[in-house]
């Protein structure tokens, strides 16, 4: 709305040029006003003493020094809150002080009016609790000016009718002229406020979204709370590499989460592709699940060509891992079918996460397998045995579970 050199010359010159821009727009807004309103004054003095008014000086003097001391004072203490009030208090007083001085609201062509931006300027640049009292301190000033003509009687003024009627365009214009701006400022400065907090909304439901699924998301926003549900079939996949420990402890801790960061970025994309949801991370270990929260037909037959993709871009990795660091980064993957609970916990920090039998069982055939593996267990392999070549591998023994039939997928048919 102002000139930008107006607001780098009175941001620097005061030393409120760090602010953020439209607090440097509202300070530079109220000493703008501040000069043009003694500016007019100055001038709608001058104007009538030419048509053999009185020249009241004093009035524009004492504006212009306690201004003068006003600004000098703000410039060294740099309080903004004092400075505005007093300005406040001089431009409901003056255009008063300037109206009976001139004769009355017809001698003085109405320039009381001008006072109105007082209040205007305070919602802008202050509380509306401020702005409020402002405007009622407006309203003393009109009631004052109209008590002093009542009783008074002024004598017309010697200013032509023309000459008069200008001058009360001029003081309407003026005001309307301020206010509009103002106005404009605010709406401006409100929709600039509006786009930012609907920025940070959007961010922060992306990043909501990030750590939980859609539907617990929503659920959460509009209830506070998630409630735990059951679901009778779902897929859970377990990966990690193998020997990882031991070969952490050779790498700086950049390049370990560098190397993480890298896998499970690739992991994130395959099981967002297939509809899966990721759970959580354990050091390198990455777990995800099928079937929730929306229940799918498809969800253990996509987790199993989620892990095929899983185990391939490992084996493309592989060489270059292996020349670079001397590890090749082999992984295991172990997956079961089963019913699970899910929800959140925590009311900080918050997850997502299941639990269930299910759940130990699906991290048992990821520990019983062989490296670059996939090795599911006698569920999962019910609902995929025509779909997918497997090798069945016979009973093993899983910690406290018991013993369970696994088979290694091979590949799609």
């Amino acid at each position: 709305m102002l000139p930008a050199s107006l607001k780098t010359l009175f941001s620097r010159f005061f030393g409120f040029q760090h602010l953020t821009p439209e607090e440097i727009e509202h300070r530079t807004l109220a000493l703008t006003i501040i000069v043009a309103i003694t500016m007019l004054d100055f001038t709608y003095n001058l104007a009538f003493y030419l048509f053999g008014g009185p020249f009241t000086w004093w009035t524009t003097l004492f504006y212009f020094v306690a201004s003068s001391a006003n600004l000098l004072y703000f410039k060294h203490k740099a309080n903004f809150r004092l400075f505005r009030n007093f300005q406040i208090a001089l431009t409901i007083l003056l255009p008063l002080v300037a109206q009976i001085t001139h004769g009355g609201f017809s001698g003085g062509s109405g320039v009381v009016l001008a006072a109105f931006l007082a209040p205007l300027g305070t919602m802008m640049f202050a509380r509306l609790h401020t702005a409020r009292k402002t405007f009622f301190a407006y309203l003393l000033a009109l009631l004052v000016a109209g008590v002093w003509e009542y009783f008074s009687r002024p004598a017309p003024s010697a200013l032509p009718p023309e000459v008069h009627l200008l001058f009360f365009e001029f003081n309407f214009a003026f005001t309307a002229a301020v206010a509009y701006f103002l106005m404009e400022g605010f709406l401006k400065n409100r929709a600039s406020l509006l786009a930012l907090v609907q920025a940070e909304h959007e961010k922060a439901d992306s990043l909501l979204l990030d750590i939980l699924p859609a539907e617990t998301a929503s659920e959460l926003k509009e209830k506070g709370f998630v409630q735990a549900v059951s679901y009778p079939v779902a897929t859970v996949m377990f990966t990690d590499f193998v020997g990882f420990s031991a070969f952490a402890r050779t790498l700086s801790a950049e390049e370990l989460v560098e190397q993480i960061d890298f896998y499970f970025r690739a992991f994130d994309e395959i099981v967002d592709k297939y509809g899966l949801e990721k759970i959580k991370t354990i050091g390198d270990s990455y777990m995800c699940a099928g079937g929730l929260p929306a229940p799918s037909s498809e969800h253990v037959r996509d987790m199993v060509r989620a892990a095929l993709e899983i185990r391939h871009f490992a084996q493309k990795q592989r060489e270059e891992k292996l020349q670079r660091f001397g590890y090749p980064f082999d992984i295991r993957i172990g997956i079961h079918t089963g019913p699970v609970v899910a929800g959140v916990v925590g009311s900080s920090k918050i997850a997502y996460d299941i639990w269930g039998e299910t759940v130990n069982i699906a991290a048992r055939m990821e520990q019983s397998c062989e490296p670059h593996r996939i090795n599911i267990s006698e569920a999962t392999y019910a609902h995929v045995k025509h779909e997918f070549d497997c090798l069945y591998r016979g009973r093993f023994e899983a910690k406290h579970v018991g013993e369970i039939e696994m088979y290694y997928v091979d590949g799609g048919r």
